[in-house]
């Protein structure tokens, strides 16, 4: 497809002058026969414009510039339902140009007339009611012959009087009296067809962590860490070794066919230790057959040595019924060849992997054992091997813990470390393959594998369209072996047949009928790897 254009310096300056921050702007392509109305995305980060019209596109720079200094990113939605969000973000939108207006007055000129475009001054469907709440709040001489959106602005000058523009708390507590309202008038209302009103306002993305339950994981994206001294969060109970470093990600939208970059935030957790009730040993299994037929590497061939080569000596008969003379080279003796392979193989830890196997042992189990036999199998061949693993808490927290990395040797404390990983959140793999890429990239081998275990197609809870993770670790999966890294997958169980073929391509990927069979399959793609 042809580059999208870049926006106007202008724009740009403008953002970073009202916001006071240093942003990045990327364009959009407009909306047309097969792409759907789109909206401005704005990030801690970056604002994406769709290609419109400048005064629009002015708007909704103010409007962003707004909620960066107004607005609490990634607050947890709790109980809010879809209908409740819409209304709360509506009024969240408000607020903050008005209290953008009242430092500089000339901006609100900027928006009154987007807000009357989009006007449906009849509607009565959610999108419409909207629309009328939008001029209402912002025009206070427009007039609106609606009991709702009469009465959502009076409750918004309450406020306004009663506690000020500055808390957002009270317009939020106000918001769902309203949205409760519309419950109670039973208003249709469609999610996934639903767009925001305006053209300059942003998808309200920015605003919400759908992932989120507790305050305190409502924080920006620029705090990796929790805020010292707040209570732990459950999940993170475990020590670590190392600081989480942070690391952004871009993300590839192939509805609107823009890589939105530093969209992912990705935590490296390094390697933690165990928790204190993970077993000092790792289980004992007998290592499939076609893995202990290549324990011993042998140089073949040799002129002289210890053992006899049977393979060279039929070859050498060959030669001397031919006529062309034995080579003399039938012998073999040990000895180790230097590693040409350096295999990462990328765990997914999401929530389903808690799934048992009937009464055995869960999936997780199951992956955790088949990854240890592979470290030792690794070990005897000479392979480097790293094993990692992820899952992700929305885009804003795509979690990756490094259980054994190059060069270490899988010895009771990392193979404890790999029985310590526990089942929790979501997929959102395409992240985690740019990471595990980034990792690669440092191994200068003669072949870089990234071998992906997983039970099922990418997801999480902050994306509602079932293919847009699809698309994205398809696309981080082309890249990757662009850059020389060969990315396969193993897939447990055939529900996610297709997506596998998706992301990986007609055979680089294998699909794991039974969890049982993980071990068996793992080592198999070993031995394709590294040759045995």
């Amino acid at each position: 497809m042809p580059a999208l254009p870049e926006p106007p310096a202008a724009l740009t300056l403008l953002l970073q002058a009202l916001s006071a921050r240093r942003l990045t702007l990327q364009t959009l392509p407009p909306a047309g026969p097969d792409r759907p109305e789109v909206r401005p995305i704005l990030t801690p980060q970056h604002l994406l414009l769709p290609a419109r019209a400048p005064e629009l596109q002015r708007a909704a720079v103010a409007h962003a510039a707004a909620h960066l200094l107004h607005s609490v990113p990634s607050q947890p939605t709790a109980t809010l339902k879809p209908l409740g969000l819409a209304v709360v973000s509506a009024v969240e939108d408000a607020r903050v140009e008005q209290l953008l207006a009242g430092q500089l007055p000339g901006v609100r000129a900027w928006f009154d007339a987007p807000l009357r475009d989009a006007l449906d001054p009849q509607g009565l469907s959610a999108a419409a009611l909207l629309s009328r709440l939008d001029l209402a709040l912002h025009d206070e001489d427009h007039a609106d012959g609606n009991h709702w959106v009469n009465k959502a602005r009076t409750l918004f000058d309450a406020a306004r009087r009663a506690h000020g523009l500055e808390d957002a708390a009270a317009f939020r507590r106000l918001a769902s009296v309203l949205a409760h309202d519309l419950g109670q008038m039973r208003v249709r209302f469609e999610p996934r067809a639903f767009c925001v009103p305006c053209a300059y306002r942003d998808d309200h993305s920015y605003l919400w962590n759908h992932g989120a339950a507790r305050d305190d994981e409502a924080q920006p994206l620029e705090q990796p860490l929790a805020t010292p001294g707040a209570p732990p969060r459950d999940s993170d109970t475990r020590p670590a070794l190392e600081p989480v470093r942070i690391h952004h990600y871009p993300e590839w939208d192939a509805r609107s066919g823009v890589l939105r970059r530093d969209w992912c935030t990705l935590h490296d957790h390094g390697t933690p230790p165990p928790t204190s009730d993970a077993p000092a040993q790792p289980p004992h299994r007998s290592l499939p057959l076609h893995r202990r037929q290549g324990l011993g590497r042998r140089q073949r061939r040799q002129p002289e040595g210890v053992q006899l080569d049977l393979d060279a000596l039929v070859d050498d008969e060959v030669l001397r019924r031919l006529r062309l003379g034995p080579s003399g080279r039938v012998f073999q003796r040990p000895g180790v060849a230097a590693p040409v392979l350096s295999l990462l193989l990328l765990i997914d830890s999401s929530q389903s992997t808690a799934t048992h196997t009937g009464t055995g042992p869960s999936l997780l189990q199951l992956e955790q054992e088949a990854a240890f036999l592979l470290a030792h199998a690794a070990a005897d061949t000479g392979s480097r091997l790293a094993i990692h693993a992820f899952n992700s808490d929305t885009r804003a927290r795509v979690h990756y813990r490094r259980l054994l990395d190059f060069g270490m040797r899988p010895e009771a404390m990392a193979l404890a470390r790999l029985q310590a990983l526990r089942s929790e959140y979501s997929t959102r793999l395409g992240a985690a393959l740019r990471h595990a890429g980034s990792v690669l990239a440092t191994e200068a081998r003669t072949q870089r594998v990234l071998l992906v275990l997983t039970d099922g197609s990418p997801s999480d809870v902050d994306v509602h369209d079932p293919h847009h993770l699809v698309e994205d670790a398809r696309h981080a999966v082309l890249r990757l072996r662009a850059q020389g890294v060969a990315v396969h997958g193993l897939v447990v169980g055939e529900a996610a047949a297709d997506d596998a073929r998706r992301i990986f391509g007609p055979g680089h990927y294998r699909i794991a009928r039974s969890a049982l069979q993980i071990a068996h399959q793992l080592t198999a793609w070993h031995a394709q790897f590294a040759g045995r």
